[in-house]
């Protein structure tokens, strides 16, 4: 997502929090007349307009990033919580109505209203639903994001932890113990 953000949305962004005259002009030019193109086994492309992104390398990029979803997590509703990690995402909560359901889709279409309106999108293909229980029939609603039904899994990797749906660690375990086996050959 640091590649698709809107420059104008950043400026506005910049300016709502306060920022104005020469760094305002400041950031604009550094975010304005940058070119790209593409260079594949020797053949290149014509040059283009970078119209989108923060400059990759920068020390800005995190924090010019930050800055245009800060107020993602205001589109959160109810007893829905939050997680962002640079780029990453994470919204749960405890489900044990139809209702509770209702409330995670409810936000999950608001963060989809969020992206159209700030022009940045989620990778839908790339969401998952992870439902963490004990219980042997758990409610199992089906949520969407940007009309895609969300992938259910039983294991996710968070920041390099492999997530069960059951919160055990075997799979982080045989993860770990593969890698070392493979370096100790």
């Amino acid at each position: 997502m640091f590649d698709t953000v809107d420059h104008n949305v950043l400026l506005f962004k910049l300016k709502a929090y306060g920022v104005s005259g020469q760094l305002l002009t400041w950031f604009a030019n550094y975010l304005s007349g940058r070119l790209q193109r593409d260079v594949i086994d020797g053949a290149t492309t014509q040059w283009a307009p970078v119209t989108s992104g923060v400059p990759q390398g920068s020390l800005l990029r995190p924090l010019l990033f930050i800055i245009v979803i800060n107020d993602l997590p205001d589109v959160i509703i109810g007893d829905v919580f939050t997680s962002l990690y640079a780029d990453d995402t994470k919204v749960y909560r405890n489900i044990n109505t139809i209702e509770d359901c209702m409330s995670m889709q409810k936000t999950l279409t608001n963060m989809d209203t969020w992206t159209r309106h700030n022009n940045i999108r989620f990778n839908a293909s790339k969401c998952k639903a992870l439902t963490i229980t004990r219980k042997r029939n758990p409610l199992n609603f089906i949520y969407k994001l940007d009309n895609v039904e969300l992938e259910r899994v039983s294991t996710e990797k968070d920041v390099g932890v492999d997530i069960t749906n059951f919160l055990t660690r075997t799979t982080q375990i045989h993860a770990i113990t593969a890698k070392t086996g493979n370096k100790l050959l």
